[in-house]
């Protein structure tokens, strides 16, 4: 199945390492131009550039907060003057955390739906506006297996994406048929997020699977391209799934 972005424009947000760098990189392996969201490590941003633009490409970084609608404003903006317009938005920055309810507090809570939901949704207000203009354009935002299958001491970050999954099918009636509106799901991903999280904890959660392993980046990056393709373009509202088995859709 070929798969070719030659000509097309894609934001992919929290872009500079782990999950979003696969997802950029394999958009530019396809001959996609990207814009390489980050927050953090600026060389960590540049080194993602760096390594798209062998593709023969057009890679720029932006840093911008998710979270304030000010910023992800300005850098759709910086998407217009430096690449003409978006085709597809990948909504991927996030970040994860465990906490216990009776531990969590108010600022915690925050964070987490703030960087999530509303990060997904004002990247999505500002692509909307703009894909509408061209009635064409594809959105795939980032959940996680746990917005299904919720985790215990990670009831906020259930609820987030929990709430990126239906904030997707809502997004998804309200912009067809011109904009195609995904998500993908995934299951546990050997990041630098989980890596954090200790080898225990990779090992107690790698024998959850029925696959017996977590997965790779790369092995995501698979399903969010295969949405931005022309091979689903009778896809909306849908949740792909890469778990490793452990949530069983169907």
């Amino acid at each position: 199945m070929e798969i070719n972005f030659t000509g097309k424009n894609v934001l992919i947000t929290g872009s500079s390492k782990g999950i979003g760098k696969a997802i950029a990189l394999g958009f530019a392996q396809h001959g996609a131009n990207i814009l390489i969201n980050y927050i953090g490590n600026e060389q960590e941003a540049e080194a993602v550039r760096a390594e798209a633009e062998k593709f023969g490409v057009k890679a720029l970084t932006f840093h911008a907060d998710v979270s304030n609608s000010q910023e992800v404003q300005a850098m759709h903006q910086f998407m217009d003057e430096h690449f003409g317009e978006i085709d597809i938005l990948v909504n991927n920055a996030g970040f994860a955390q465990g906490s216990s309810i009776t531990d969590l507090t108010d600022e915690q809570w925050d964070k987490m739906i703030k960087v999530h939901l509303y990060g997904c949704f004002y990247n999505c207000r500002e692509a909307a506006k703009r894909m509408k203009e061209r009635n064409t354009g594809k959105i795939i935002n980032i959940s996680s297996d746990i917005g299904s299958l919720g985790c215990e001491e990670f009831t906020h970050y259930s609820a987030a994406k929990g709430a990126i999954n239906a904030f997707t099918k809502a997004l998804a009636r309200e912009l067809a048929p011109s904009i195609l509106v995904n998500a993908v799901a995934p299951s546990g991903t050997f990041t630098d997020i989980l890596k954090e999280f200790g080898d225990n904890y990779v090992e107690e959660e790698s024998a959850k699977y029925p696959l017996k392993r977590l997965a790779q980046p790369e092995e995501i990056a698979k399903s969010v391209l295969f949405l931005a393709s022309n091979h689903a373009d009778f896809y909306t509202g849908q949740i792909l799934t890469p778990n490793g088995g452990v949530v069983m859709n169907g």
